[in-house]
């Protein structure tokens, strides 16, 4: 079955657009690291509490998404450039585009964080409570 994997891999190259990236603004999980020791970035988290609390990355701000309209203007900075965090980036793209219509220097991060807290690069910026 690895033979199938390869084949996937490779179709998935031919047939990639970057339409995605084109309409939104993202950074990927390699500019991550320096994002997150960078002042003039906050990264915000918008798993739900749960999640946050069992693994996130240090250094982020947890508003999940079903408080985030009540919330996110006490926590945010319209002077910062803000990274949005989620499982997937094609999820909860409305976030996004409420703050990109109310000011905010928002980029979304493209691969996610299910990709993130399964890549060991990432091992010593994350931070995992074990109940």
């Amino acid at each position: 079955m690895q033979w199938l994997d390869y084949v996937f891999k490779f179709l998935e190259k031919i047939f990639k657009t970057n339409s995605f990236k084109k309409k939104y603004k993202t950074k990927s999980s390699k500019k991550l690291s320096n994002i997150l020791k960078n002042k003039n970035w906050q990264v915000i988290d918008i798993r739900n509490s749960l999640s946050y609390k069992e693994n996130h990355l240090e250094g982020t701000i947890n508003i999940p998404i079903t408080t985030f309209n009540f919330k996110y203007f006490k926590v945010l900075d319209k002077k910062s450039k803000i990274l949005i965090i989620d499982e997937d980036s094609r999820s909860h793209l409305s976030i996004y585009k409420s703050l990109r219509s109310k000011g905010f220097r928002a980029f979304v991060l493209y691969n996610g964080y299910k990709k993130i807290r399964n890549n060991p690069e990432f091992d010593n910026l994350t931070k995992v409570i074990i109940f």
